[in-house]
């Protein structure tokens, strides 16, 4: 309980003087001077929402917006500094594929049913609560959860193509049909829904050094809630994941080329949004259409968009201040700080450097000063990730 005073203490206290009329004339200035402020603000906010603008700086509307504000029309509305500001028009051609990468169909196998007998009879290795078939059926682990009388599929189901939605049902016929050469009738059971949904969209870049310096930048946004999980090899950004707090995975940004191995690194990215449902938010299957997968990428990519734009991040010039402060120091020899800048720099173009003994006398130096290459610096090297995702956002690339 707060402490009071007592009734009878009664301090004397100044008389308050009245505002005169230039003080509250001032009052009422920056009062109005701070709701413009705010106005101004949330105005901006909307135009870098519903505007982009074009090569030549001409205004367009942005894919979500039908139509731009009439005062946008107005030369004195907005300036140069302000259009440069904004995000340009997205580029086309560069995306490859859209769809469903990683989907995980499932079954009702309610207890002496054949599914449910099937399962009993084949399924013969245990993962945790679920029980296994020891071989993949057509790329996809099969299981069955006995407790909940749930048999699920998971898999990629295009192998290593996207799938639209629109060919879902077929590939779940043709999971269906390989199922059953085994003895697992699923065919009879009507689908229980998805349990988990990758919509991925592949970008083709226009060069390496544009596709690494993409995956930098998506590695140091700060997207809010979510947590950003770098993984580098070979002085570059390989995958990017957003979790959440809680470390489930919600999306992910990766060098797909690398890792499949069929183009060189940087130029072929996938960004791919992870949903996993619950029991009573299963979507069915005639409920996944294309504007549904749209939705979804979209959403799981909201908070990175909202948080990303053009970045600049340390080039040459951070790379000269560092080694100029170590060779004054007497930390390194002016030839060696030719040769560390040489490797750090032809290193985040993704030129090869040498001998791996090399490379690791390189690397240790470089640690022990603190030193990283970016190319982002230059201008042509600037990304603006937000303007990358609305170019996969296209709505001609998910019908």
């Amino acid at each position: 309980m707060p402490l009071r005073p007592p009734r009878d203490f009664a301090p004397p206290t100044q008389p308050r003087a009245s505002p005169g009329e230039a003080e509250l004339r001032a009052l009422w200035r920056r009062h109005e001077a701070e709701r413009r402020r705010r106005e101004r603000e949330r105005e901006w906010g909307r135009v870098q929402e519903d505007a982009r603008r074009e090569r030549g700086g001409e205004l367009v509307p942005s894919a979500a917006a039908r139509s731009l504000p009439p005062y946008l029309e107005e030369t004195e509305a907005i300036g140069p500094r302000a259009r440069a500001a904004l995000r340009p028009v997205p580029r086309n051609g560069r995306v490859l594929a859209t769809g469903v990468d990683t989907w995980s169909p499932c079954w009702y196998a309610e207890p002496g049913l054949p599914l449910a007998r099937a399962m009993r009879a084949l399924a013969s290795e245990q993962a945790r609560r679920a029980w296994m078939l020891p071989d993949p059926v057509l790329g996809h682990r099969v299981g069955w959860f006995p407790d909940a009388g749930l048999v699920f599929a998971e898999g990629r189901a295009g192998a290593e193509a996207l799938v639209a939605a629109a060919e879902l049902p077929a590939a779940l016929e043709r999971l269906g049909a390989a199922l059953a050469d085994l003895g697992i009738p699923i065919a009879a059971p009507a689908c229980a829904g998805l349990r988990r949904l990758d919509i991925a969209a592949d970008l083709r870049t226009d060069s390496a050094v544009e596709g690494r310096a993409l995956l930098e930048c998506v590695g140091v946004v700060s997207p809010g809630a979510e947590v950003l999980c770098a993984y580098r090899a070979e002085r570059g950004v390989q995958s990017v994941l957003m979790k959440s707090r809680a470390g489930r995975t919600l999306a992910r940004l990766y060098d797909k080329g690398a890792q499949s191995g069929r183009a060189p690194p940087g130029r072929w990215l996938r960004l791919e949004a992870q949903w996993r449902f619950p029991r009573q938010a299963r979507p069915a299957l005639e409920q996944v259409d294309s504007a549904v997968l749209r939705e979804r990428f979209a959403r799981r990519f909201a908070s990175l968009w909202q948080a990303a734009g053009g970045f600049r991040l340390g080039g040459a010039e951070a790379i000269v201040e560092s080694l100029a402060a170590a060779v004054e120091a007497g930390q390194l020899a002016p030839s060696r700080a030719r040769t560390l800048a040489g490797y750090l720099l032809l290193g985040a173009a993704g030129i090869p450097q040498g001998a791996r003994r090399t490379t690791c006398e390189l690397e240790r130096e470089c640690r022990q000063l603190g030193l990283s290459a970016s190319l982002l610096d230059a201008p042509e090297r600037r990304v603006d990730v937000a303007t990358v995702l609305d170019e996969c956002l296209a709505p001609a690339l998910w019908r």
